[in-house]
């Protein structure tokens, strides 16, 4: 019984790290579409205050109107964020995938335990880990 609860003990702390995985996921996901968002914005801006700047009669509104253009424009030229939230992403992803593919290994060996040793169900471990599998068949599924 000792290696069933080491186990166990393997399983739920993978199961946290893939939670954590997943969770960074989202958070980078959530950075990213941000930073597109805000990308987006400053597009829009920018053929706002262009359209402005064609209209203009007043000089001291088109020194501010070109001032805003500029800083738009150079804001837009600086995608250093967007790429960053991307590589960030990306990594989560793949760590995502990685602590996914340690659970899934460490619930076939728990598979190969029960099955090797022919546990009881009614087995107080035993019962603990079928309903810990039976949690992490639906948990551990990425919602992506």
């Amino acid at each position: 019984m000792q290696s069933a609860q080491i186990l166990l003990s393997r399983l739920q702390t993978q199961q946290a790290a893939l939670t954590r995985a997943s969770e960074r996921l989202n958070d980078a996901r959530s950075k990213l579409a941000g930073a597109q968002t805000h990308q987006k914005d400053v597009r829009n801006n920018l053929k706002q205050f262009e359209d402005a700047l064609s209209d203009e009669q007043n000089p001291a509104q088109e020194k501010e109107l070109r001032d805003r253009i500029n800083h738009s424009k150079a804001e837009l030229e600086d995608s250093t964020y967007v790429e960053q939230c991307q590589a960030t992403e990306i990594e989560a992803e793949q760590q995502l995938r990685a602590e996914q593919h340690k659970l899934n290994a460490l619930e076939t060996q728990l598979d190969e335990f029960v099955r090797k040793r022919a546990i009881p169900a009614s087995n107080t471990v035993a019962s603990r880990i079928e309903s810990l599998l039976a949690n992490w068949s639906v948990i551990a599924t990425p919602s992506c």
